[in-house]
């Protein structure tokens, strides 16, 4: 009809011919009534996990979007695809990401009727070091190598221009290479795990928004109130994007998350580019600070900006998100990116006669670590979170089966703690969010030393009663959990203060005199910090028999013991003192006590 919009078609490749989907005919399907899983949100993470949790044979699973599949930050993405992290634990994400990339592309191609190519490419990935000490680095993680399934090695400056002839490495000493790595469509890689999710019984709802969420103490079960009516869940799941601080409102659960704009451009035809026979990796400028893929035969660059100059959306943390708010983005500022863009150009000198074709700035959503949080919320039963993705795409198909493991077998497949919504108390407040925020993004592209400190936002309110007795007895301070706690002690004649290095620092011989003066002597330390649970009562030896490994200690004894799963794998680690014959003191770490606490009110 003349003068009204007709509903926006949206297109997708199924494993059984086309699927053709709009928002009128979606509008007519209703809800069911009750569900085992709702999960919120359609972005990249929520159909992941929704595809997962359906192809593991849960019986109903729905997924609510309040737009359309891909708003937010999905459709908007650069499409990175790496198998390299400098933490052990989230590489096991990454990998299975990548293997679920390939899956799908690979089913892509046999499908006879395809609408839409998955768009994987995979050129490699080359990380450059322009600084010795990013050469440590690389050889520091190169010797975690045995914890990590993605193959890398370290190259040459000439292996480097084999594979990129037109760059400037008149300052690069070497790179980290990955060659299964390289960059996905996200538009394309969510409607393949929807259409998949679909195939296996779970249903999809777009134009759906939630509206509240309240738990029925009858039978634990919640009520998610929406748009299009009310469903009852088992389970409800918060992947709701930079929309995730509103849904987490209308259950009372509070997060610190806190959307970031992210920048990125795509220039015009470059002929050195147009002219390669071969797409070139990945780049990482990590001294440059940012990133840069080939994207047809021009250049995308995306720099992460000095927490000077980058901007937090700290009014959609303290208001709301602006109503409507879906595939829009927010006007570009370049000269945010001047120094990067100049750091561009030093590394391809080809760039100085391109042009800026197209400008990206949209929102991602970060926690006050970087890291997302991704489990059951704590004292909410059966709701959960998969949220605060920095890096949403190459999370997406790792951390949705992750969850979806754990919420189908009973227990987390693999150990990912520094994962844990539970990581964040009370402690962590709006102020030490955009703080901290804002010193997490700017340092995207810094060192990753063993044992970084980082300093925005501290001291918090977690502070010991002796904390400043500590320090004048030398004390360098460490952060756990909100907590500054002793890391080592100076004395007069040492190096004294924060040093970090991949080689010994100035706290390896500090350190190595406190450990033979506690080994020959005696030695003290302030447990403040430390989580404690007492276990108490008739059952409680019973209790504690069944959940620890170690045999539990004599009256007036202490010993370290191993909590475990259901299935026998090791949960956490504990010091165990039994103060009477049916009464426990159980020490944690300071980070880890509703981590423990939770495996206890399992059992």
């Amino acid at each position: 009809m003349e003068g009204e919009s007709s509903p926006q078609k949206i297109f997708y490749w199924s494993p059984v011919g086309a699927v053709l989907s709009t928002e009128k005919e979606a509008a007519t399907e209703a809800l069911p009534s009750t569900v085992e899983v709702a999960v919120i949100g359609g972005g990249a993470v929520g159909t992941s996990l929704t595809y997962h949790l359906a192809r593991l044979g849960n019986p109903s699973v729905v997924m609510l979007e309040k737009s359309e599949l891909t708003a937010g930050s999905t459709w908007h993405a650069a499409g990175l695809a790496a198998l390299y992290h400098p933490g052990i634990n989230m590489k096991r994400i990454h990998y299975d990401s990548i293997n679920l990339f390939a899956a799908l592309q690979l089913d892509t191609g046999r499908v006879g009727i395809l609408l839409q190519d998955l768009g994987f490419h995979r050129p490699g990935s080359i990380r450059l070091a322009s600084d010795p000490i990013r050469m440590d680095e690389f050889r520091y993680q190169m010797q975690r190598q045995g914890w990590n399934k993605a193959p890398q090695k370290l190259i040459t400056v000439d292996e480097i221009k084999q594979q990129v002839p037109f760059i400037n490495l008149d300052k690069v000493l070497g790179g980290l290479y990955n060659p299964a790595d390289g960059h996905i469509d996200p538009y394309s890689l969510t409607m393949a795990m929807a259409s998949e999710a679909k195939r296996y019984g779970a249903r999809i709802f777009q134009g759906t928004v939630v509206q509240g969420l309240s738990r029925d103490h009858r039978d634990g079960r919640w009520l998610v109130e929406t748009s299009r009516g009310p469903v009852r869940a088992k389970h409800v799941v918060n992947c709701a994007g930079f929309w995730a601080h509103e849904v987490n409102a209308l259950a009372g659960v509070d997060l610190p998350l806190v959307p970031i704009h992210h920048q990125y451009f795509i220039t015009s035809s470059i002929p050195e580019v147009k002219n390669l026979k071969k797409e070139i990796p990945v780049l990482r400028h990590l001294e440059g600070g940012f990133y840069m893929r080939q994207e047809r035969d021009g250049l995308l660059i995306g720099p992460y900006e000095h927490q000077d100059k980058m901007k937090i959306c700290d009014d959609w943390v303290t208001d709301r998100v602006p109503p409507g708010f879906g595939k829009e983005l927010f006007n570009p500022d370049l000269d945010r990116l001047t120094e990067h863009i100049e750091s561009a150009m030093e590394l391809v000198p080809a760039l100085r006669n391109a042009e800026i074709r197209t400008t990206v700035s949209g929102p991602i959503t970060y926690t006050a670590d970087s890291l997302p949080c991704i489990g059951p919320m704590p004292r909410f039963p059966n709701y959960w979170v998969a949220v605060g993705f920095a890096y949403g795409i190459i999370h997406s198909g790792g951390a949705g089966r992750y969850l979806a493991e754990w919420m189908t077998k009973g227990e987390p497949p693999y150990d990912l703690i520094e994962t844990d919504p539970g990581r964040f108390g009370k402690w962590a407040t709006r102020s030490y969010l955009f703080t901290k925020s804002k010193e997490t993004y700017g340092m995207n592209n810094s060192f990753t030393f063993p044992k970084e400190e980082r300093w925005a936002g501290r001291p918090t309110e977690r502070t010991s009663g002796i904390h400043d007795l500590l320090v004048e007895r030398g004390a360098e301070m460490g952060f756990h959990a909100g907590w500054e706690q002793p890391a080592w002690f100076s004395r007069p004649g040492d190096v004294a203060g924060y040093q970090p290095s991949f080689r010994r620092s100035n706290w390896f011989e500090p350190m190595k005199r406190e450990c033979r003066s506690v080994l020959d002597n005696v030695g003290v330390i302030d447990l403040t910090p430390f989580a404690k649970l007492e276990v108490t009562g008739k059952g409680a030896s019973r209790f504690l028999d069944k959940l620890l490994a170690n045999k539990l200690p004599a009256v007036n004894s202490i010993n370290i013991s191993h909590m475990l799963t259901p299935r026998g794998r090791v949960y956490a680690e504990v010091t165990v003192t039994r103060v009477e014959e049916n009464r426990y003191l159980i020490i944690t770490g300071s980070g880890s006590e509703l981590h423990d606490l939770r495996q206890g009110c399992y059992e």
